[in-house]
Formats: structure tokens, sequence, C-alpha cells
């Protein structure tokens, strides 16, 4: 993926400026938190059955022909944003399914990923990053249509959580499908939604997102000159979560993190 003439391969820290050493092992230490705490972990027995496909195929159904219906009228960004995140839950469903079944579906989740895409509505597979990508098509078009609908936060926090949990296999320091600019927009959404009508749970993990793109484009950049800006702003950012959010599981992350930016002791 090529934007501005930058890819990720070109993304890379410079030679003249690297973070101390321990902050390497922040890094790893980060890499394990993600690996452990992304929408690609599943609980242990976590499975997918029959009724949860009727209900899954039911819901995207409903908020299919309510889409469809809608078109070119006042409602369609409202209903497009219904399907999106019916898209969303699918998507989410198919992931949690490979991953309990050591990246193979289930005969339940093959049966939705099939029904999916006789609707024409099944996420596509990345084989880079081993699991579904969210389809963004619906959600974007939602947006522009309808950005001040009440649903239009849980669209862009869906979008968001996307592009970052996406963007990397295990390391999230080794880009995967994002160029610079796209990391920046990324870093700018998750400073609004860290800040938007969102549930609590979903507003930290946004400010969490936000802290750790910072940390990811400090490590990243290729100037000196911006890659000390960006540390500096990463800094602010995990401290800031780490106070905000003493409780958090992503709070012993962030100060680790911090520690590795020379923010801590």
């Amino acid at each position: 993926m090529t934007k501005g003439g930058r890819t990720a391969s070109t993304f890379r820290g410079a030679a003249s400026w690297k973070l101390p050493r321990h902050a390497g092992r922040a890094f790893v230490f980060l890499a394990a938190f993600l690996s452990l705490f992304s929408p690609r972990s599943p609980s242990a027995h976590e499975v997918i059955d029959g009724e949860q496909v009727r209900a899954a195929l039911a819901a995207v159904e409903a908020a299919d022909v309510r889409a469809k219906n809608a078109a070119g009228s006042a409602t369609e960004g409202e209903a497009k944003l219904a399907l999106g995140l019916v898209q969303v839950k699918t998507t989410e469903i198919l992931n949690r399914d490979l991953a309990a079944h050591s990246g193979r579906l289930s005969f339940n989740g093959d049966s939705l990923q099939k029904s999916l895409a006789q609707r024409n509505l099944s996420p596509a597979f990345d084989d880079t990053i081993g699991r579904y990508r969210l389809p963004r098509a619906t959600l974007e078009d939602a947006l522009r249509l309808s950005p001040a609908a009440p649903a239009a936060p849980r669209a862009r926090f869906a979008l968001l959580k996307a592009g970052f949990y996406e963007s990397f296999v295990f390391d999230p320091f080794k880009l995967v499908g994002l160029s610079a600019d796209d990391l920046d927009r990324q870093i700018a959404e998750a400073q609004a939604l860290a800040a938007a009508p969102l549930s609590a749970d979903d507003a930290e993990e946004a400010a969490f997102i936000y802290a750790i793109d910072l940390a990811r484009a400090a490590r990243l950049a290729r100037e000196p000159e911006a890659a000390r800006a960006y540390a500096a702003k990463a800094r602010k950012a995990l401290a800031t979560f780490a106070e905000a959010y003493p409780e958090s599981m992503r709070a012993a992350s962030a100060v680790v993190i911090l520690k590795g930016l020379g923010g801590a002791e």
C-alpha cells in the first residue's frame, strides 16, 4: 500500500537516531501484550454454535434490506451505519472462530462465512495477517452521508480498531499495509475518539491506540527530528493514559513503553 509516495518499508527509524536499548525490551513487551489482548485472541472455550450463526445472519439480512430500501433517501446514511456495524460483529465472530481453531474456521464459522459470501457481505481474508479484514466501504460511505448520526462515533471507533489491529501480525512495529500518512491519520482519529461519546471501555482503548501509535511513529520515523517529536508526544500520551486508567491492564504496558522512551523510572 502506497500513499503520498511512502510505504511502510520506507517509514523505518533512521540509523542516526535510535531509541535506547531498554526500549527494545519495552516494545517486545507491548507485542506480547497485544498478542494476548487484541481482538484476535479468543477465550479458551469460545465456539460458534448454530443459534449464533442464525442470529448473525438474521441481523445481516435485516440490516441489508433496510439499507437497500433506504438508498437515495434521507435515512440512507443511518441505514448503512446499521449495516456496517452488523458487519463489524460478523467479522469479529469469524476472527474469534479462526483464533479458537488454530487458524481454521469451524463448521459453524464456515457456514456463516459462506452465507455472508452469498449475500456479498463477507469480509475478505488476508493471508498476510492471517485473519479477516473488516469491510470498510459500508461504514465509510455511511459516515460520509451521516457524519453526525448517533451511531457515528461507534462506526468511527470500529474503523479505528480495524486500522490498528490489522496493521501488524505480532509485532506492532512492523507495519502491514499501513503507510506513514495512514499512521498519521490514525493518530489524529484516535486522539479525537478518546474524547468522543463512546463507552468507557471504548474511550480507554482509543486513548491506548493513540499513545501506542505515537510510540510506533517515534520508532519508525525516518528523520531524527520527527522521531524525537513523536517520542515527546508519545511520552505525554502514555503518562496521561497510565494516570487516567491506573487499574487497567493496559496501564502496565503503557508504563513499560514509557520507560522505554525515557519518560519514567
